[in-house]
């Protein structure tokens, strides 16, 4: 036997193991309570395997019993289901210059907090810092680390347009990550958790085909197609920050003309030329009711309208939801912006606003791991 093969075989029963660990931690994860009779079935493994892996789980303290179920024939079936706090997970967010990491379970709840200042020449550091000894708050060692953060996260944790990183040089930072903490990473952009928090949990729950358009420092957009993030070729999908105000082609840098003028601070700017004094914390609710911002207000929500017209009438969404500073707007300025949408774009979709606030990239990052279940426990076959 050549050394390859003997090399790639245990690759492949890990990865047969993992597969199968995937397939019973999902179906655990969307149906409950459920006997092992009824996982086989549902997986379409043997019963033999299914009770294999569901053993496992219990010795690792994944699963409990909770019950039974009348058999047509035969004994009673136990039922078992997944303890979704006895899986936690470490979710790092860096905003306004900070670094804030939370330690939640799997229902999102909130376990550990720790907050401190983030350094973007020492990206690595700096966050290693900010998760150490949560897991102390936890009877679970973390699982997994989910780093939120503003850019374009590549498939292998690569990180671009990316301001808050712009001076750290070094954008592998998912394995440097995982270097200096011993946690497996998941690099996320933020907004995408945003989306995927309040399609589990909030304003969007249940709506597969949507999109949100996040306003703050920078604008940008998340596209969820069939329930499932759509990243385009290079990840780069929904760089709304990016359209063009007009034909004339203009540099790329890490930020886009449209956000350079219609996001958070370009508006205060704005807000502050025609005489307002305002903040980039209350430049939205000050538009909304200052006499001398009505001209202001109108150009803002043309934007925004402009900006969601042109993702609808190439992506066909159930629903556009705005978030971020967008929250800001009154009722009638809400309403307003989603008349201008439903007029102009094609199979009017509905219009909403986020509603988890903060606690949404908590709820997105258990929606993005989720995606891989397997990823969540150590399986020691």
């Amino acid at each position: 036997m050549s050394s390859t093969s003997q090399s790639s075989a245990p690759t492949g029963r890990h990865e047969l193991r993992r597969i199968r660990v995937e397939s019973v931690m999902g179906a655990l994860l969307s149906s409950g309570p459920i006997s092992r009779t009824d996982l086989a079935a549902v997986t379409g493994y043997s019963p033999s395997t299914v009770t294999g892996i569901v053993q496992e789980l219990q010795g690792l303290g994944y699963l409990h019993e909770v019950g039974h179920r009348e058999s047509t024939g035969g004994r009673r079936r136990t039922l078992v289901e997944l303890d979704r706090t006895a899986i936690a997970l470490v979710v790092a967010e860096i905003s306004g210059g900070r670094i804030h990491a939370s330690l939640i379970d799997l229902d999102a709840r909130v376990l550990a907090t720790q907050d401190s200042p983030f350094d973007p020449a020492d990206p690595v550091n700096a966050t290693a810092l900010a998760v150490a000894g949560l897991g102390e708050h936890s009877a679970r060692r973390p699982t997994r680390l989910v780093l939120a953060l503003p850019g374009v996260v590549a498939a292998d944790g690569t990180v671009s347009l990316a301001p808050a990183f712009a001076a750290a040089g070094d954008p592998q930072l998912a394995q440097a990550l995982s270097r200096q903490t011993g946690l497996p990473v998941t690099v996320e952009n933020d907004v995408n958790l945003i989306a995927l928090g309040e399609r589990s949990a909030g304003a969007a729950a249940g709506v597969d085909d949507l999109i949100l358009i996040h306003i703050a420092e920078g604008i940008g957009a998340t596209i969820l197609t069939g329930g499932r993030l759509l990243h385009g070729s290079t990840r780069s999908a929904g760089e709304v920050g990016f359209l063009p105000t007009g034909l004339a082609p203009l540099p790329h840098g890490n930020r886009g003309s449209f956000e350079e003028r219609w996001s958070t601070p370009a508006i205060a700017a704005a807000a502050r030329d025609a005489g307002l004094d305002v903040t980039e914390a209350n430049v939205i609710r000050q538009i909304c009711t200052a006499p001398a911002a009505a001209a202001l207000r109108g150009e803002v929500l043309d934007a925004w309208a402009w900006a969601a017209v042109v993702c609808a009438c190439v992506l066909n969404p159930a629903l556009v939801l705005f978030s971020g500073d967008a929250i800001g707007l009154d009722d009638a300025a809400r309403s307003q912006l989603a008349d201008r949408i439903r007029a102009s774009a094609p199979s009017a979709p509905e219009v909403t606003f986020a509603s988890l606030g903060i606690e949404a990239v908590l709820f997105g990052a258990v929606a993005r791991v989720l995606e891989d279940p397997a990823s969540l426990i150590t399986p020691t076959g």
